[in-house]
């Protein structure tokens, strides 16, 4: 709308006024796309109040949601949330926009560790700035598996992947993350393969050993933290935030129940979410104003706090809680990151040949 015809629209009447005032409240509008209960509770009224933007929170169930609205275009999102593997797609698909590092205020602020992370990622590092992240280890009930096998290798994939181990923990209840690609790349790496390899040697070795302790695997499911807590599971190969959402959860139902964790010594894979806008966003400078807000060590140390997964900014770490701030399983030293196997953009053939092999696996008889 032309600025030098506003005083003559404004003469029209005030019905025409409250039109024009309303389109230009549209217009202080950010529409984010993230998964549920992913800022602190009072993140979004935080950055409201501060810069007079209103957020608009649509919750994402899916990661095949998120990307197949971004490569249909025209979503009307500013600001999307997508796992590194989806970013990679999304970039190489055209469907981000590449960042202008000029405009954010934090990116030397990252973890040195997700820095060297990063560089992994050829296409979305440049339009991606990592929000939470963590990793795919072994949360378990620390009384039950003592219980069971007091020498327990608890730091090791042994006590899953060796079906005598596993056996040992059947009866309390052992989960899997329901995601074939994380699982089999864990599995492969286990056995000194490639982790994202589709070669059939290597997906029959992976399916070979999963296949052997199938009958010791109770559940497949990303969210074990409720049955942990219930008592249902005492053993997940699951996420490094299941332990500490466990463990709260315990604490306020006044349980008596300790959670740990641990990075696997053979290694794991490694996750981050992150933050991107999308090539048509309508609002991209609400956008980075907003990657800005949540950047800040305070904001990203209240966020932790509340979801129990590690942000980005290493700057928030000192006020971050000590259960998590002081694990060295959750922030890790070099050593450790060393170990990790980043996320790769698999080719679609090469997926369908690992998702046939989880199938295989999933479907298993357990008898």
């Amino acid at each position: 709308m032309n600025i030098t015809n506003k005083p003559l629209l404004c003469s029209l009447g005030l019905a025409l006024s409250c039109t024009l005032s309303s389109v230009q409240a549209e217009e202080k509008t950010l529409k984010l796309y993230n998964w549920a209960d992913y800022f602190a509770e009072d993140t979004l009224a935080k950055f409201t109040a501060e810069t007079g933007i209103k957020v608009i929170y649509d919750v994402m169930d899916g990661s095949e949601t998120l990307e197949a609205k971004m490569m249909a275009g025209g979503s009307g999102y500013d600001l999307i949330f997508p796992g590194d593997t989806v970013g990679e797609r999304l970039m190489r698909a055209g469907s981000l926009q590449p960042l202008d590092k000029s405009k954010l205020t934090a990116l030397n602020d990252i973890e040195p560790g997700l820095q060297k992370l990063r560089t992994h990622y050829v296409y979305s590092n440049k339009a991606t700035v990592p929000y939470t992240w963590g990793t795919i280890g072994l949360p378990y009930n620390a009384e039950q598996i003592k219980q069971r096998m007091p020498d327990a290798p608890v730091n090791s994939l042994d006590m899953l992947f060796k079906p005598e181990l596993a056996a040992k923990f059947a009866d309390c209840g052992i989960s899997m993350i329901d995601s074939p690609d994380e699982v089999l790349a864990v599995a492969l790496n286990y056995l000194g393969r490639d982790p994202r390899s589709a070669k059939p040697a290597d997906l029959a070795a992976a399916s070979e050993l999963l296949l052997k302790l199938r009958p010791s695997i109770r559940k497949f499911q990303s969210q074990p933290v409720s049955e942990l807590v219930n008592g249902n599971l005492c053993l997940s190969l699951g996420y490094s935030g299941d332990m500490t959402q466990a463990q709260r959860a315990a604490d306020a139902a006044g349980k008596k129940a300790t959670f740990q964790y641990h990075v696997p010594r053979e290694g794991t894979t490694v996750w981050m979410d992150t933050m991107a806008i999308p090539v048509d966003a309508k609002h991209p400078e609400y956008a980075y104003a907003f990657i800005n807000f949540v950047m800040r060590p305070e904001n990203m140390a209240a966020i932790s706090n509340f979801t129990g997964y590690p942000t980005s900014n290493a700057k928030a770490r000192p006020s971050v809680d000590s259960v998590m701030r002081n694990n060295p399983d959750i922030y890790l030293d070099e050593a450790a990151y060393a170990r990790l196997i980043p996320g790769q953009d698999i080719p679609q053939s090469n997926m369908r040949a690992r998702m046939r092999a989880w199938t295989k696996f999933k479907t298993a008889s357990t008898k």
